[in-house]
């Protein structure tokens, strides 16, 4: 026991695993991956990355790979309800100049998943088709058995795998006996009171005309419902109808949508227009795959981890509304926390201990781990979770002083726009065992 390596146990092969195991690989760390269902599976999502972000895939070498592959996002577009163009201000133009160069890229979270796997060399570590059932913690490890009925052994349990965390409702079970309330927040701290469908579409009509030009973001704002439309890869459109929900749910009741579902949302507000000269419908009928989803938001407000060798990641403890796109930014952000605090504990020990002790980390220890890492990312969690609904709420124009506030949006400048994010992306940390990357904003993101 005292000769084997510090081991990680990932549950779940999402975009902050997949980014947890590559950080963990880079920094000499042993792990092994388990997701449910393939890797990269070609769902209709799509996701955002931001300048800060840039920052952490070019240290973790991913970003040559996926600059190839998309348009950088430059002009963004805002329409009423009555089809007028009331803002076109350069945001997205400051926010790359105010951070020297950080682009703003929109792209499936296919592609995105399948640039950060093909950086891990050691792709035997990733398990797909292997299920989290449970775990066991023991005084010096920590046993998972698979759906298979495999048991493996590893130092701690991320779980990563998530809104609808199996690891956490684990660790939720294990705790009712015991404290009932703390249970039962494990289970229910995230609420949904807006729903989506999300797609990717062909970016041409039947006509063969484009919906919208590259590098292009247009916003619609109507009464209780919005909509986003963005072409960051050539030839295709990332699109998305956010309708505000007739009841408040909570997890883990929040709808699972059917197809049914979905074509009779279609239906009801397919006609509106999203942009100049297409509707909704349009970009429907020329969707390549799509999905409805609740937007689940909110921050786990009990402890992210347990008193032992488990500690929930990205969007486990932390769901956004996704209208700005920033909740898989906020994802990597965890992980840069978690992974800096858990190799600075491994590295003091490895220095300080003799060889029977070496890498060797005891519960004591991880909880500092562990503390360190949320009380560096719980406030950013709860700015970025409470920024996210206000967007989606002043997009749908909920309230009276929302309408108003839209109004008045063009009165503020870009530069003015642009530094509220950028002034929480230069706050964001690096990973600290890689080398920056050269120039300007990327060199000094971590502050």
């Amino acid at each position: 026991m005292a000769d084997r390596p510090f081991r990680v146990i990932i549950a779940g092969g999402g975009y902050s695993g997949l980014v947890t195991a590559l950080a963990l690989e880079k920094a000499s760390i042993e792990f092994v991956l388990l997701e449910a269902r393939d890797i990269a599976p070609h769902l209709g999502a799509s996701i955002s990355v931001h300048p800060h972000v840039q920052v952490v895939l070019e240290q973790l070498g991913v970003w040559p790979e996926i600059e190839a592959g998309v348009i950088p996002l430059t002009d963004r577009e805002h329409f009423d309800q009555h089809g007028t163009m009331f803002d076109n201000s350069d945001v997205l133009g400051e926010i790359s100049r105010q951070t020297n160069g950080g682009l703003t890229l929109f792209m499936e979270r296919k592609f995105l998943l399948q640039c950060v796997y093909n950086q891990i060399a050691g792709k035997t570590k990733v398990r797909a088709r292997t299920g989290f059932v449970s775990y066991a913690e023991h005084e010096d490890c920590i046993h998972v058995t698979t759906d298979s009925g495999e048991t493996i052994r590893g130092d701690i349990l991320i779980g990563a795998d998530g809104v609808h965390s199996a690891v956490r409702a684990h660790m939720a079970e294990q705790l009712r006996p015991m404290d009932l309330a703390t249970s039962q927040k494990l289970l229910s701290s995230f609420v949904a009171r807006y729903h989506c469908i999300f797609a990717t579409s062909h970016n041409s009509n039947a006509a063969g005309k484009p919906f919208l030009p590259d590098a292009m973001v247009h916003n619609v704002y109507y009464p209780n419902f919005s909509g986003i439309a963005a072409v960051g890869v050539q030839g295709l459109v990332f699109w998305f109808l956010f309708v505000k929900s007739e009841a408040t749910t909570r997890t883990p009741d929040t709808p699972r949508y059917s197809e049914e579902d979905m074509h009779a949302t279609i239906d009801k507000y397919g006609g509106f227009a999203l942009g100049p000269g297409y509707t909704f419908h349009d970009l429907w009928d020329a969707r390549i795959k799509a999905a409805m989803v609740p937007l689940e938001e909110g921050v786990l407000p009990t402890k992210w981890s347990n008193s032992g060798r488990v500690v929930l990641l990205g969007d486990a403890v932390h769901k956004a509304t996704i209208n700005p796109g920033l909740g898989g930014n906020l994802a990597v952000e965890g992980v840069v926390a978690l992974v800096n605090s858990l190799r600075a504990a491994l590295t003091g020990k490895t220095e300080s201990a003799d060889k029977k002790d070496k890498q060797r980390l005891s519960t004591v220890e991880l909880q500092h781990v562990f503390q360190k890492y949320e009380r560096e990312q719980r406030p950013r969690a709860d700015k970025i979770v409470s920024l996210s609904g206000y967007v989606t709420r002043l997009e749908a124009m909920e309230t009276w002083w929302l309408r108003l506030l839209r109004r008045v949006m063009p009165w503020f400048s870009a530069g003015t726009k642009a530094s509220v994010l950028v002034g929480h992306m230069k706050e964001a940390q690096c990973l600290e065992f890689l080398p920056n990357p050269e120039g300007g904003f990327r060199a000094t993101a971590a502050v």
